[in-house]
């Protein structure tokens, strides 16, 4: 009795184990197609410094109000197209389309491009395409919305500590 209670565990454990375990190898990551933007899983996060921010609550204000604005500008570009040759292409919604250079390590990749000429970074499951933002990048479209009645740039610049964002995109599927 003792015997096959004891079989019985070890027979659940090795189970339990196989199932568990990664035995089959990672299919490699395919960025060629097209990727088209995912407006609702395109996000950013911002984390400001609160002393500043209580000192300054009209900068605060300003940027509170105008997050979803920003974020919004993260939806260009509405489209990207990567290439067999490693070229890839921005399509913009209301400018020239930005082709540059991609270069690819496991699951992760480089663009190259006259938007981000140090490079912009992203991974890629071969259905979701993540690109990630920079502080510099995100501080920059925050600059763009500003006017002259607005905070000048460097109360954003002393309040803001981290400004990220990451541009979601799903793969396009092709018609056969």
């Amino acid at each position: 009795m003792k015997l096959n209670r004891f079989l019985t565990v070890v027979a659940l454990a090795v189970l339990s184990i196989s199932l568990t375990s990664c035995n089959k190898e990672q299919a490699p990551i395919v960025l060629t197609g097209s990727w088209k933007i995912d407006t609702a899983g395109t996000a950013l996060a911002i984390r400001f410094n609160q002393v500043y921010a209580d000192e300054n609550p009209v900068v605060l204000q300003f940027l509170e109000k105008n997050k979803q604005k920003v974020r919004r500008l993260l939806f260009n570009p509405e489209r990207v197209v990567f290439d067999a040759t490693n070229a890839v292409t921005f399509n913009y919604t209301n400018s020239a389309p930005v082709v540059g250079t991609y270069t690819k390590s496991d699951f992760y990749f480089t663009i190259t491009n006259s938007v981000f000429p140090d490079g912009i970074y992203g991974a890629s499951d071969n259905t979701y395409l993540e690109l990630y933002y920079s502080k510099d990048y995100m501080m920059d479209l925050l600059f763009s919305i500003l006017t002259e009645n607005d905070p000048p740039q460097a109360e954003f610049t002393e309040l803001i500590d981290q400004f990220e964002a990451i541009g979601l995109y799903k793969k396009m599927v092709t018609p056969l």
